[in-house]
């Protein structure tokens, strides 16, 4: 499900399938490539030639979205957000230190942003810079989990009147409205 957050979307690849919990990043490849399907890189991480860091950084991830997730409900709320999480996010913000350079292109002046070290964590900072920028800028009462029983995503509302309940109302929206149907032709009966 896109989103349109990649925090968002990174909290929703733990989700269910046919009715069972699933993580979809359960191996150190499978976060390569939902990096890769959602535009980001892992600097250079090859999970066959460097298992280490590869598992390091599937390690990191999984924090990062647990710390998300936690931030997330906690906002909601109108709680604080765990000291602890805010490290765990600001720790992989700080690893995206990079600079930016002015160079002529042949046509024009061009900013390119040059990273400073190959830090594996910089992987995720579009991540957390996404889940920092939803937790100061997003109305906390439109970012919502699904109101299914049965599904786990979580979306920002953005609809007008502000009442979106479904993740997607072609799955989740209609199961809910097939069921009430369902159950009003039962109680008819």
């Amino acid at each position: 499900m896109d989103t349109d957050n990649v925090a968002l979307d990174f909290l929703n690849t733990r989700t269910y399938v046919n009715g069972r919990a699933t993580d979809l990043l359960s191996t150190p490849e499978e976060l390569r490539e939902w990096l890769v399907s959602v535009g980001l890189h892992a600097h250079g991480i090859d999970v066959e030639a460097s298992p280490p860091a590869a598992r390091l950084l599937f390690d990191e991830a999984r924090r990062l979205r647990d710390g998300i997730l936690t931030a997330v409900e906690a906002h909601g709320r109108c709680e604080t957000v765990p000291p602890r999480v805010l490290y765990a996010l600001n720790r992989v913000l700080e690893a995206s230190r990079s600079t930016v350079q002015l160079v002529h292109d042949g046509e024009r002046l061009t900013l390119v942003k040059l990273g400073t070290a190959p830090d594996s964590l910089a992987a995720l900072s579009p991540i957390a810079l996404a889940a920092a920028t939803l937790l100061t800028e997003a109305d906390r009462r439109r970012i919502r989990q699904c109101g299914s029983q049965r599904c786990v995503l979580w979306f920002l509302d953005t609809s007008k009147n502000g009442r979106r309940r479904w993740c997607s109302m072609a799955t989740c929206g209609n199961r809910a409205k097939a069921a009430r149907h369902y159950q009003k032709q039962k109680a008819a009966n």
